[in-house]
């Protein structure tokens, strides 16, 4: 069970935080994330057996040259747990994004009304090792103020979950990271 709890929690992180928001032509990863959002998902590893929830919700803002985005999960068992990215551009179109739990950097790319993010990131097996996975999410806006995040998950070249997540943007305000607890919260 611990090592599909770590599962849920590494894709939930890596969704939310590419989920929060979607490129449309001409804008760029800060335009898509800034402000608050809040998203229902659903993590699916039948390797694992599990199928958890979660609700998260995000806060983008720019911050000395990167872009932060902070992130507060609530899954379904109740466990919370929080994230944060910092985003730097790199390109026109391209970005490497650092957290807490990825192994090197991730790679951002925004092509027109898409987002994609590729990148590794240590977790916990069941029996306490550290496993590291693959994570691929494609992220897409599917209304005004809707977005949609479809992830996939392996392990040494072989799938092993999948998460899928609709976030809602929030109108823009300024609550902070304090903000981002309180909406997980709810």
């Amino acid at each position: 069970m611990k090592i599909a709890h770590c599962l849920v929690v590494a894709l939930a992180l890596l969704v939310s935080s590419a989920g929060s928001g979607a490129a449309e032509t001409g804008q760029t990863l800060e335009d898509a994330f800034r402000g608050q959002a809040t998203g229902v998902g659903r993590f699916k590893s039948r390797l694992a057996g599990v199928d958890r929830g979660f609700v998260v919700t995000t806060s983008g803002r720019g911050s000395g040259g990167h872009f932060v985005l902070d992130q507060a999960f609530r899954f379904d068992n109740g466990a919370l747990d929080r994230r944060t990215w910092r985003f730097k551009k790199t390109g026109p179109n391209t970005y490497i994004g650092t957290r807490e739990d990825v192994v090197g950097t991730a790679k951002v790319r925004v092509d027109d009304d898409v987002i994609r993010m590729s990148y590794d990131l240590i977790t916990r097996g069941k029996n306490g090792s550290k496993l590291q996975l693959h994570f691929e999410d494609t992220i897409r806006r599917s209304g005004r103020d809707t977005i949609v995040n479809n992830g996939v998950i392996s392990m040494l070249g072989m799938t092993v979950g999948s998460v899928d997540v609709a976030f809602k943007r929030q109108p823009l305000r300024r609550r902070g990271r304090q903000g981002v607890e309180e909406l997980a919260r709810q």
